[in-house]
């Protein structure tokens, strides 16, 4: 079969391939489904990625890398704390990695059914936006992205490095630092749950 030949060939199951995708397009959105299921369980994050949510698939990959070097951290140091926090550095590993292959499967679902809602939409002769008071992803927006690259990079780097003071420090203050991390994350939840809540209050008026 000469080149020729062979490129008429690629080109026919291309086209066809392509009829058989818009005749069958859940066949296409269960393969992406697929596809971002699989790399989310290879590498936490890369699901997210291959969605288009960058921000939250970057969000678990720092994370990742910020636990692994906090565990080589603490275990290459002599401290009194290490074994508990070694045992809860690890026990986040496998709970981050299985709660990022369920955050991809629950945002390639949310994908589809609003595909699937638009293209309905559009069938009936409406605009196919639908309402995005409900967005699954509006949590990426905000400064909060920005600063938790910031506070991870540092981390990382005091990590790496291993400053002597960075010891000192996690040995005289780290419970009192810790119970101070978990309040004004217990604050915040508790004002944001506040806000939410009346905000829902409100929209059912």
């Amino acid at each position: 079969m000469n080149p020729t030949t062979e490129m008429q060939t690629a080109v026919r199951k291309k086209k066809r391939r392509s009829i058989r995708m818009k005749r069958h397009p859940g066949l296409q959105r269960k393969r992406r489904k697929l596809y971002a299921l699989l790399l989310a369980a290879l590498i936490p994050g890369l699901g997210h990625l291959y969605l288009g949510m960058y921000r939250k698939g970057i969000t678990f990959i720092m994370l990742l890398l910020l636990d692994i070097s906090a565990l080589l951290y603490f275990s290459s140091i002599g401290m009194q704390i290490n074994v508990p926090l070694l045992v809860v550095l690890g026990l986040l590993i496998p709970v981050g990695y299985f709660y990022n292959v369920y955050d991809v499967l629950q945002a390639a679902e949310y994908i589809i059914s609003r595909k699937r809602r638009g293209e309905a939409a559009a069938a009936s002769g409406g605009d196919g936006r639908g309402n995005g008071a409900n967005h699954l992803f509006r949590g990426e927006r905000g400064i909060a992205f920005g600063l938790m690259l910031v506070v991870t990079g540092s981390l990382l780097i005091l990590f790496h490095q291993k400053p002597p003071w960075l010891q000192q420090g996690i040995r005289d203050y780290g419970a009192e630092a810790s119970a101070v991390v978990l309040i004004v994350i217990g604050i915040w939840a508790g004002i944001r749950e506040a806000l939410r809540h009346h905000k829902d209050k409100r929209e059912s008026l």
